[in-house]
């Protein structure tokens, strides 16, 4: 993301949520560096070492809490004009250990989450999908066009999620 004067859509305050994952905390420092102002919103299972070297940072905020908990969400989200969300159960073999826990985190907290952000006056909500919602194919190229053939619950609520999204799409 570059910000610049011509811009027709600027951002200056973001919330990513599962800020101290592994997407999460490679992402937070690149938008810091970039002039935005950060919230982070994490469970930081993993403790706050992922975000170590922007600590600090006065355009930093960090807010320890759960997704699935819609009290705490207003928080984070003031202020806010953009959300990455990142935060999930990442991948299908994790997703495994406990998918009740997977569906709670990947699906159940996202509408919630989505409407708090538009009653919360956010402009751009990011949402990181992933290329399991394709499921197998025998096609050399696989795009944003290709069918759409989940195989997993892990792909299936990521594809759920992406309907979601679709519901709340505005040209505001």
């Amino acid at each position: 993301m570059e910000k610049n004067e011509t811009d027709s859509y600027k951002c200056g305050q973001i919330l990513v949520t599962g800020g101290a994952g592994f997407v999460g905390s490679l992402l937070v420092p690149r938008l810091l560096d970039q002039g935005y102002a950060v919230n982070v919103l994490d469970l930081f299972i993993y403790g706050d070492q992922p975000l170590s070297p922007v600590l600090g940072n006065p355009d930093l905020k960090i807010y320890k809490g759960d997704i699935r908990d819609s009290g705490m969400i207003q928080a984070p989200l003031e202020g806010c004009d953009t959300v990455i969300h990142l935060a999930c159960i990442s991948n299908d073999p994790s997703f495994d250990l406990n998918p009740d826990l997977g569906k709670s985190i990947n699906l159940d907290a996202f509408r919630p989450l989505v409407e708090a952000s538009r009653d919360a006056g956010v402009k751009k909500f990011i949402f990181a999908s992933s290329a399991s919602v394709y499921g197998i194919s025998e096609e050399d190229n696989v795009d944003e066009d290709h069918p759409l053939r989940p195989i997993t619950d892990y792909s299936r609520f990521k594809v759920r999620c992406e309907e979601i999204l679709d519901e709340y799409s505005s040209d505001k």
